[in-house]
């Protein structure tokens, strides 16, 4: 199997047997990788690399074909090229969120630029790989998406109710339990500032618990109150714990919340 110079390094050509060995997922349920770029070349050389490791792939010629399709729900992981007309990658990265979706996202590109890495892997991207990038790197970018899509389903069918932020305060993900409670849409939240569902009179406990998740502090039922969509008020239980990648770097929080009823004696799983 041969790839386009100007997409795989001759280098990282030679790892690719060594992905076959660690390779075994059947075709029946091998997940659903979508591929965007304007490039012929380049698109059509990854989603070789992409099926020789195992997964379903399907390709798109722009943004906009890939937000118009009915595939993006089933979609486990987004490859998107930065620069492409129309839509760019981080765009088509941020309008996925905007419209509530979590799809793990790889941006991939042949001008590397440190402001456009830092805002994709801020905004939840588990890859910012640049052309040439060896299979390998590639490949764990995928396991990477894999866990994290994982982790999304765990999180969407727990009773809990769970909102994911970054070290800004960022909402980056909310499970429908957190919905309920609150009265947003994920659509609605995702991209907005945490204090959304703050009162006015508790702004300080965030910075205090963005500090302690800063030094990798776990926080455990802590009692607080919240605000729903409508304005109304709810008493919680919050536990927040650090959010870690795989290089070990602490790169946000996840927060569970217990609606807090105690004249019930009771508490209800529910989410911040």
């Amino acid at each position: 199997m041969s790839f386009p110079d100007h997409v795989f390094s001759v280098e990282s050509r030679i790892d690719l047997h060594c992905l076959f060995i660690f390779t075994n997922v059947e075709m029946s349920e091998a997940p659903l990788i979508s591929i965007v770029d304007d490039d012929e070349l380049a698109r059509d050389g990854i989603a070789a690399l992409v099926e020789s490791l195992g997964y379903n792939v399907i390709t798109f010629t722009s943004a906009e074909h890939f937000l118009g399709s009915d595939v993006i729900v089933e979609t486990t992981c987004l490859i998107t090229d930065m620069q492409m007309p129309g839509l760019s990658g981080l765009e088509l990265q941020e309008a996925l969120q905007s419209q509530g979706h979590q799809t793990p996202v790889i941006v991939i590109t042949g001008y590397p630029n440190e402001k456009h890495q830092t805002r994709a892997l801020e905004n939840g991207a588990v890859g910012y790989l640049s052309k040439p990038f060896a299979e390998r790197t590639l490949a764990e970018c995928l396991s990477a998406a894999i866990k994290s899509r994982s982790s999304q389903a765990q999180q969407e069918s727990s009773d809990d109710a769970i909102i994911n932020k970054d070290l800004n305060g960022t909402i980056t993900a909310c499970n429908k339990a957190a919905e309920r409670l609150f009265g947003y849409l994920a659509k609605e939240i995702v991209g907005k500032s945490i204090t959304i569902l703050i009162p006015p009179g508790r702004l300080n406990e965030e910075v205090e618990i963005l500090d302690r998740i800063r030094r990798g502090e776990h926080v455990d039922h802590f009692e607080t109150v919240r605000q729903r969509k409508d304005g109304s008020l709810v008493e919680i239980l919050l536990t927040i714990s650090p959010v870690i990648d795989d290089s070990g770097k602490i790169i946000g929080a996840s927060k569970i919340a217990r609606h807090h009823r105690a004249k019930a004696g009771t508490d209800q799983l529910a989410g911040r």
